[in-house]
């Protein structure tokens, strides 16, 4: 099933295969579009950065030469908390990091991964959090 929102591309968490998972991902990279992911996979704890996931590396397998502008974000838990599925007006801080390309090892591509992320995420002077 696909989605027409915003052009959601949805993707099954537990398939049963794995062959044609990332199917409506590469078309999408194909036609050159700009395709969001959010590594972490699903949201968890406000402000709180969770485990990347490994999934964006067996995704730019395939796309070895796509690339890959990593994105921090701080405000979400407030401006689209979990469980809602309509956005709260707040302001949410919004940092874009230098592209990068896929690395074929997955352990130092996640690894340059997180480095950028959390390069991204200091650049940022945040008060605590208050839920």
């Amino acid at each position: 099933m696909r989605f027409h929102i915003i052009h959601i591309i949805p993707l099954d968490r537990k398939p049963k295969r794995r062959e044609g998972l990332f199917k409506g991902v590469y078309e999408a990279l194909d036609q050159n579009h700009i395709v969001i992911l959010f590594p972490e996979g699903s949201r968890g704890e406000p402000e709180q950065v969770a485990r990347l996931k490994s999934g964006i590396f067996y995704l730019l397998k395939e796309r070895p030469d796509v690339p890959i502008y990593p994105v921090f974000m701080h405000g979400l838990g407030k401006s689209l908390p979990k469980g809602e599925r309509v956005f709260v007006p707040f302001f949410c801080d919004v940092f874009i990091g230098e592209p990068f390309t896929w690395i074929d090892s997955k352990r130092e591509f996640m690894k340059k991964l997180e480095e950028k992320m959390n390069g991204l995420a200091a650049e940022g002077s945040f008060p605590k959090w208050d839920y």
